[in-house]
């Protein structure tokens, strides 16, 4: 597996670059977000992901080990493959797509080009549980600001961060459409029975 790539970059057009490493051009499909900070000449760093389909191998790539482990997510859902992931990650920011799927916001997702309503809610009934386990392992900055508010709520009733992240991975999965007050709801209902 290709996991990292730093080089070079040879060419660059709509959706791809190609990166020269270790003497050869690796053609790399990334987000159009990513496409704008890249210089043709200049020396870059991609963490990627190698798709192997029956007819086809890709590389994907991206600035941040956090868009690489979002993506891998994405592509995780049934009947979501590597185009729409990239096409979310193209137009979304990965706080925002952790927010849309942490806050239960189909209509947010279906607004990529090729994702319908089905699919965006398919994303977040499957995704609806492991975004806050993402969340803790990639950097804070990440964290969607509907999952923040419930956090600083319940930091301020006296709670510490990994009570209160503790207690939102808990009601995560049994609650399909909850704002930030009703976490802090059902959250305090967890912290309480401690």
């Amino acid at each position: 597996m290709i996991a990292r790539i730093r080089g070079p970059v040879l060419n660059k057009q709509d959706g791809f670059v190609i990166v020269e490493a270790g003497g050869l051009g690796y053609k790399i499909r990334i987000p159009e977000s990513n496409l704008i900070h890249i210089e043709l000449q200049k020396e870059t760093i991609l963490y990627t992901e190698l798709i192997v389909r029956q007819d086809q191998i890709s590389l994907y790539g991206f600035q941040t080990p956090e868009e690489v482990e979002l993506f891998r997510l994405l592509i995780s859902v049934s009947h979501i493959g590597p185009q729409t992931g990239l096409a979310l990650l193209s137009k979304f920011s990965v706080q925002e797509i952790c927010d849309a799927i942490s806050c239960k916001k189909p209509d947010k997702l279906s607004q990529v080009q090729g994702l319908g309503k089905k699919g965006a809610e398919r994303i977040i009934l499957e995704l609806q549980n492991k975004v806050p386990e993402f969340i803790k392992t990639t950097s804070h900055s990440t964290l969607s600001s509907c999952i923040q508010d419930t956090i600083l709520a319940l930091q301020s009733l006296g709670y510490t961060h990994e009570e209160s992240i503790a207690a939102i991975e808990k009601i995560q999965g049994n609650n399909s459409n909850m704002n930030s007050s009703e976490q802090v709801k059902e959250a305090l209902k967890h912290l309480r029975k401690k």
